[in-house]
């Protein structure tokens, strides 16, 4: 009990299972611990990073009056949402870190390819959806435009109109290099 200390990598949950495991065999040997004394052992264990939070935690309240299990909780590391690892938030988790990278990278690449391509080439049509997703929380370059029922019904029935003469032109453009491609072969 007086050379307990956290092993190197361990875990507060192992550390606590460990120290509980040694009070009770001493408490079975008749040594009787107070809450107190146990917390005071817990803290007084703990590595040298710990020691922001320990002091933080003997600040913010009594630890006469402090149960064992609420120092726990308190003790417990955050938990990523993202990969369910401990030490980190999801803000700060290296996978989501990497999956926005990757999609830099794949939006890069898009953008270089379409540099490459000559102007010779036949430009294909891609049929494109985008949607976009953010955080819960408001960034402070969003715009805070209502819109009235209206005003939006209005402007989606614009676009549909547009949407409408494009589809036509390019119906009618796809018909003119199927007679273009049909006079080429014809030719040759």
């Amino acid at each position: 009990y007086e050379l307990f200390k956290m092993q190197p990598n361990e875990s507060i949950k192992n550390l606590y299972n460990r120290l509980l495991d040694i009070t009770n065999a001493l408490l079975g040997l008749g040594k009787v611990f107070g809450k107190d004394e146990l917390i005071k052992k817990l803290l007084g264990c703990l590595n040298d990073e710990w020691e922001p939070k320990v002091t933080a935690i003997e600040e913010s309240k009594d630890l006469k009056v402090m149960e064992i299990e609420e120092l726990r909780s308190k003790m417990d590391l955050p938990t990523c949402f993202e990969c369910n690892k401990p030490r980190h938030i999801k803000v700060d988790c290296p996978q989501l870190k990497k999956k926005k990278l990757f999609k830099k990278n794949a939006l890069k690449a898009w953008h270089l390819s379409d540099d490459d391509s000559s102007d010779d080439e036949v430009t294909e049509v891609a049929n494109l959806c985008f949607m976009a997703s953010s955080d819960n929380e408001e960034s402070d370059n969003e715009v805070d435009d209502s819109y009235t029922f209206g005003e939006l019904q209005f402007a989606f029935d614009e676009l549909l109109i547009e949407f409408k003469k494009k589809c036509s032109q390019y119906s009618s453009l796809k018909k003119n290099m199927a007679s273009i491609e049909n006079e080429k072969d014809l030719l040759v």
